[in-house]
This record gives structure tokens, sequence and C-alpha cells, in this order.
């Protein structure tokens, strides 16, 4: 049987999450095993797609807020991590278990996404929205785009994916809580800033699991979250989950 190597880590700054993600996709070999990395943030960190420009950021009001400032590995837009549980799948594409393009690689990964949140009770859909060179503004839960995963027509998880060298790395934000939001507070002086207009509008297009489920999710529901996460992966690619510990 087919391994799947997870790692469990507990919130993080978000130089030591990027860091490492970084390496995981440096150093995989294509022959190995796939790894599904499950993590937080601590403190909250605002991440910027790797194309985006930090000019467009305002880094002393990120500081101010508490908040680190940190260029991720994938693309797509800023994401402020604070109420999330955030998974990287590291594998070889072409695969068996991926497939052999940056199409068929989302298309399963969401399937594990989908049964996820399908034993949460919430029905979810993938997107067909803008596509990753449309996607246009600085917030990634602004608008969805193509392959993300939407409940009751709002955006829930946001992913981004880098490949290099037959290896992908495969990020996604899954929101916890609303605190996403106060992105718009990180902004540069020549942006909108955190408008009440602003705020209704990201809560219009956005959702969390707190507000599906009904109530506040804290640490020990965030762990629940992992575990369930990593048992729909295990089943939907018919893998044992086996624990890994990499050397860095």
């Amino acid at each position: 049987m087919t391994h799947l190597r997870g790692i469990a880590d507990g919130p993080r700054s978000g130089v030591v999450n990027m860091t490492r993600d970084a390496k995981l996709l440096a150093r995989h070999d294509p022959e190995a095993a796939p790894i599904l990395r499950l993590y937080r943030w601590s403190p909250p960190a605002v991440s910027l797609g790797y194309n985006q420009q930090p000019e467009d950021f305002d880094p002393e009001r990120i500081a101010a807020l508490g908040f680190d400032l940190v260029r991720r590995p994938t693309g797509g837009r800023a994401i402020l991590h604070a109420q999330e549980l955030t998974y990287a799948v590291i594998g070889a594409s072409p695969s068996p278990l991926f497939g052999d393009s940056l199409h068929s690689t989302y298309q399963r990964i969401n399937r594990a996404l989908l049964a996820f949140l399908d034993g949460l009770g919430l029905a979810a859909e993938v997107s067909a929205g803008e596509s990753r060179d449309q996607a246009t503004g600085l917030v990634c839960f602004q608008s969805a785009g193509q392959h993300e995963v939407k409940v009751g027509g709002r955006k829930l998880i946001g992913s981004a994916q880098r490949r290099a060298g037959g290896v992908f790395l495969q990020h996604g934000s899954i929101l916890t809580g609303p605190a996403h939001r106060r992105l718009l507070e990180c902004l540069g002086e020549d942006r909108n800033g955190a408008t009440s207009a602003a705020e209704e509008g990201l809560a219009k297009v956005a959702t969390d699991l707190g507000e599906l489920l009904g109530r506040d999710l804290r640490g020990d529901d965030h762990d629940d979250l992992a575990r369930r996460l990593a048992q729909a992966f295990a089943v939907c690619f018919a893998c044992e989950a086996v624990a890994y510990r990499p050397d860095f």
C-alpha cells in the first residue's frame, strides 16, 4: 500500500512555516511517498503570493498589529493567516496519485477536501470561477478562482501551487474564523483601507468553519479538524497514513 507521510505541526511563525514548506519541496524525491503537512500560525502572519509586490502592503502597520509578514513559495494573492488550518501537500506530478498536470493535481486534492467537509456535514463545491491569470486585487478571499472550495456560494478554502522538476507544493488555507478580514487593515496607503463596506463585502464572498458549524473554534477543535483532514486524505488516496518527522 502507498504511504502518506503526515507532519502535524503546532502553531509556528510565518518564517518557520514557509521555510519548512520550501525545504520540503526542494528536497522531495519524486519517487518518495507524498507528504501532508498540517499546521497553524503564531503570531498571525500576512503571506504574500510568490509574484505579489510588497509595496502594496504597509509593513509598519502589519508589525504594529502584531502580525508577521512573509512571502509564500506558492502563487496566489495575500492572506492573513490567523484563524485557520493550513495544509501543504508535497508530491510528484506526473504520478498515479496526482495525475500529470496542475489541473489534475487540484482535482484530486479537492476530492479529499470535499470528503473532509462532507464529514463535517457541509455540502461543498469546487469553484469554476476566474483563472489564476484573470485574478485581480490583492486579497485572496475577495473572490474564488478555479479549483477553490466554496460552501453556500462563499469561499472557504483558498489554494495555490508551485511546481518544479516533477514535484509540486500545494498550499491551502481552510478558514476557521473571520480574523482573515483584518488583512484589509494591512494594505498600503494608496489602497482601499479597512472600511466597514470593504469588510462587509469580504464577509459576503467568504465564510469560515466557525460560522458554518455555529460555534467558535479553539485549539482542541483545530486538532480534531487536522485529524479528520488527514483521515480524509488517507481514504481518498487509498494510502496508509504514517507519521513523518523531517530532520529540519
